[in-house]
């Protein structure tokens, strides 16, 4: 008899939640320990669509701009922001910025 709320993979063994990169885009999917089979539950599917679709609206190449004495870069409105909302921008190396939307 399986356990309630786990996945058999065809080989026998349970899958387990893993984070992985598809297609670029770093998402939690279902992995297989022995085989390494990679499957979605609907909830992750979801998230992997909702994630998709932000990558499509944010990758591309943008202009830096003036404001005032800063500079700035702007992002689409679709993502659904809203200005004064905070972020958490953490350096990675000297060319390379981590944005985190609150």
């Amino acid at each position: 008899m399986e356990k309630a709320g786990k996945m058999r993979c065809s080989c026998g063994k349970y899958f387990t939640e893993k984070e992985i990169d598809m297609d670029g885009i770093m998402t939690k999917a279902m992995v297989c320990p022995s085989c390494k089979r990679t499957t979605l539950t609907k909830e992750q599917a979801i998230g992997y669509a909702k994630l998709k679709e932000a990558h499509s609206q944010i990758d591309d190449e943008r202009s830096i701009i003036r404001i005032g004495n800063s500079i700035g870069i702007t992002l689409p409105e679709k993502l659904g922001l809203k200005p004064g909302k905070k972020v958490k921008i953490e350096a990675i190396d000297s060319k390379s910025l981590k944005v985190v939307f609150g």
